[in-house]
């Protein structure tokens, strides 16, 4: 092995089994996992886009068919290494395996420890470029991926500091690589392949592990003023350690979220929109402190929030310092005012509220297929037999409930939640 990473393409039909192969193949220094995809067909034009020194391929059973497809694929890319994982397999595929020259070959039952020795044997094989030119550069992926996120150009160009013009230029080369005649359908094909990945810098450090027995660090967030001299003066008399946070930005110059080994409770003080994003990149348990009194509303929007300790302005000098103490250990701790009303209101908003995976309607489906396919407004339209308002309304409340301002984040979003299937690169379905 090289100090350089083995470069990993993963495929596999099973979603979970997917997820799950690159995320923990992402975790070793010695990988860098560069694209992933459901179809054993869209190896090739993932082999070609990003290159990759071994390709793992995921089968239940491993079968001549499925040699014979493997065996085209290294002819066309013969630095390619290809790993395949399988269950069971069929007659003389064990044979045709070795006589199409597959570098490894994995039984399910060696479990991780086994698949990750096959690939360090065939890893390191040196990088070459791909036919015709076909490999996406680092910008390329760059924009891809932002058009995914559902930017405009003149925000790519913004982002990147480059001119509109040449965010434009790279546009139309990414699409002829990847095959593709429009945005819509050159994200759906980025997207299938794996290729649009978030960007580490947006991510917040990662959590170290809690070590039980250790103290509570409490990180305090709010405006200056009253309310925050008193939190102040109760924690320095409870004896608990804290740290306050000048602006709702994280990143890895916050060295206690990187060290601290106990609880990490977040203290908010009349907490603004941006404090929420702030708590969540922390991940530890939220209490809520207001100046003032606050109304029921208030209260419902904390809980729905995930919010586990609430103190009144009154209470703060006696009540919280346990309440923190409870939160850090597992525990609720609220205010029992005017909890029948509350009880009622939440059962109300919880039922608005949606899950992780949004329920679409039926119209809300075709019209989110219909985007897949790349098909305008108006020919979403003519094809559902819908008037063209309809299309947009209906669009309104899908992007909505998917959390995305316009069709490219919508689609990217839906795939990643499993509501569309990978596309191939005329928009259909793949196979």
């Amino acid at each position: 092995m090289t100090g350089a990473s083995t470069r990993l393409a993963v495929q596999s039909p099973r979603r979970l089994v997917r997820d799950a192969l690159c995320a923990y193949l992402a975790g070793w220094p010695e990988f860098a996992v560069v694209g992933q995809t459901a179809e054993l067909d869209a190896l090739y034009a993932l082999c070609a886009l990003r290159q990759p020194d071994t390709v793992l391929v995921d089968t239940d059973r491993l079968a001549v068919e499925t040699v014979a497809e493997l065996s085209r694929l290294r002819t066309a890319f013969p630095s390619v290494q290809v790993v395949v994982m399988y269950s069971e397999f069929g007659p003389h595929a064990l044979a045709a395996a070795v006589q199409a020259d597959i570098t490894a070959l994995v039984p399910g039952n060696r479990g991780l420890s086994g698949l990750l020795r096959a690939l360090r044997v065939g890893g390191g094989t040196p990088h070459r470029a791909g036919p015709d030119g076909l490999a996406l550069t680092e910008r390329e992926l760059e924009i891809v991926s932002l058009l995914g996120a559902g930017q405009t150009v003149p925000e790519i160009a913004t982002q990147l500091e480059i001119s509109p013009h040449t965010v434009e230029n790279h546009k139309r080369r990414i699409y002829v690589k990847l095959g593709v005649g429009n945005q819509i359908h050159a994200v759906s094909r980025a997207t299938s392949l794996g290729l649009l990945q978030p960007d580490p810098a947006s991510q917040p450090p990662r959590r170290p592990r809690e070590e039980p027995g250790r103290p509570p660090l409490v990180t305090v967030r709010g405006p200056g003023g009253g309310t925050l001299d008193d939190v102040t003066t109760v924690l320095v008399e409870a004896g608990l350690p804290f740290v306050f946070a000048a602006t709702p930005q994280l990143d890895d110059r916050e060295h206690w979220f990187l060290w601290h080994r106990g609880p990490r409770p977040v203290l908010l003080i009349d907490p603004q929109p941006e404090d929420w994003t702030f708590a969540e990149a922390l991940d530890g348990p939220v209490t809520v402190v207001w100046s003032v009194q606050p109304d029921l509303a208030d209260v419902v929007d904390a809980l729905l929030r995930g919010v586990r300790g609430l103190v009144r302005p009154a209470d703060v000098p006696t009540e919280l310092a346990p309440v923190i103490s409870l939160v850090s250990h597992g525990y609720v701790a609220l205010p029992a005012m005017h909890f029948d009303e509350l009880a009622q209101t939440l059962v109300g908003r919880l039922d608005e509220r949606p899950g992780g995976v949004p329920e679409l309607t039926a119209r809300e489906r075709d019209i989110l297929d219909s985007i897949a396919c790349g098909h305008t407004v108006r020919q979403t339209a003519r094809t559902l037999g819908i008037a063209a308002k309809t299309v947009e309304n209906t669009q309104a409340r899908l992007f909505r409930k998917l959390g995305a301002h316009n069709r490219s984040a919508a689609l990217t979003i839906a795939y990643r939640l499993g509501l569309v299937a990978p596309r191939g690169t005329n928009g259909e379905p793949a196979h």
